[in-house]
């Protein structure tokens, strides 16, 4: 009877150590487990945070780009204008000679005579040229009718010229005094007597219309 209870005796500490020794790893198990799960946790928490970091980054450069943009925008806006300002430039008018005078001048010196055109003063005994509009007339009587004639810069000459009957038009044209009107170009060399008097004016033998065309 001793030997049986020693026998069990043994068979029931083996056995206790057998599981003891067995239920160690087991208790480990899950530590290792918790250690991962903190492990990945941790890397993804580092993650989120370093993701989050590139975003706030990309954000802020964002904005940046934004604002270089508009600053290139209006200088791109200033040089397109330039060219048509340039093309204004270009494109301005050029003053035309006066009317159905063609290309002959209408101041300086007649290159053909050596005579002034619409001299700006006129001297007792001078002679000169008169190129310019009719803007007055009386032509009574009509053997010696009055003119007063105004150039393109806004001189004004009054002279008598001869009379209507002997007055044409470059191309050989006359008109009646009736048709005579205000706006009519008119050509003549006129002279100012050398012993004239304030109260006196030039006179013409050679007064032309000429047609505006």
């Amino acid at each position: 009877m001793n030997k049986k209870a020693v026998l069990l005796w043994i068979i029931a500490l083996l056995m206790l150590v057998a599981c003891g020794g067995g239920g160690e790893p087991e208790a480990d198990a899950p530590a290792s487990t918790n250690d991962t799960s903190s492990s990945t946790a941790a890397e993804e928490e580092a993650e989120e945070e370093d993701s989050t970091s590139s975003d706030s980054e990309e954000m802020e450069e964002a904005p940046a780009d934004t604002e270089e943009e508009a600053e290139e925008a209006p200088a791109d806006e200033e040089a397109a204008d330039e060219p048509e300002e340039e093309t204004a430039v270009e494109e301005a008018p050029v003053e035309e000679a006066s009317g159905g005078f063609g290309d002959r001048p209408m101041t300086g010196t007649d290159p053909e005579t050596g005579l002034a055109i619409n001299p700006d003063s006129v001297n007792p005994g001078d002679t000169f040229i008169v190129r310019g509009e009719i803007i007055s007339m009386n032509l009574t009587p009509t053997t010696s009718p009055e003119f007063l004639i105004q150039s393109p810069d806004g001189l004004k000459f009054r002279l008598r010229s001869q009379d209507l009957a002997e007055t044409f038009f470059e191309d050989g044209d006359q008109l009646q005094p009736f048709q005579y009107q205000l706006g009519i170009l008119a050509q003549a060399t006129a002279t100012l007597a050398a012993d004239a008097s304030p109260s006196d004016i030039p006179t013409s033998d050679d007064l032309v219309l000429v047609k505006d065309e």
